[in-house]
């Protein structure tokens, strides 16, 4: 005899067998294949002549459970949460404890300008003390730029003449 296949029914007879006993213990069953062993006939076809479904079939019940189950299972694990950690709740405050300062608006914005570069010009061309105690001065850029390029800056290559 030769299966659908086109192979013999004698050699794949164990493999068959052991196929479909996977194939059972995988997949759920419903009660009334529990209830009556399967049995092979002489040719070596498993039949049950109580299953009058797909034994790939879920029942219904436990389907329903679960979608039952699940969101009472989340609300209820909401609340325990709320009961065992009471002070969990309020841990950020949000008023506002601090007013902002007001915004700093420009009146004028072409004087405060005009204010800003004529304190940097001052700043850039002009001597002055930045600590008198430490001897430290202020020079103007352009003394301070034919200075380092009389002396060279220290670690830093020099030139060959």
């Amino acid at each position: 005899m030769t299966d659908p296949t086109g192979s013999d029914s004698r050699n794949s007879r164990p493999a068959r067998r052991r196929f479909l006993g996977l194939i059972r213990f995988l997949l759920p069953h419903g009660p009334a294949s529990a209830q009556q062993p399967v049995a092979a006939d002489s040719a070596g076809q498993f039949e049950n002549p109580n299953t009058a479904f797909e034994p790939s079939d879920w029942s219904l019940g436990p389907v329903a459970l679960i979608y039952v189950a699940i969101p009472i299972l989340l609300v209820t694990s909401c609340l325990v949460l709320i009961a065992a950690f009471p002070s969990a709740l309020p841990d950020v405050e949000r008023t506002l404890r601090i007013a902002p300062p007001g915004p700093r608006l420009e009146t004028n914005p072409e004087a405060e300008l005009q204010r800003l570069r004529a304190e940097e010009e001052k700043w850039l061309n002009t001597y002055g003390w930045i600590d008198k105690q430490k001897g430290i001065v202020r020079i103007p850029i352009e003394e301070a730029m034919k200075k380092l390029a009389r002396t060279g800056v220290p670690g830093f290559p020099q030139r060959q003449q």
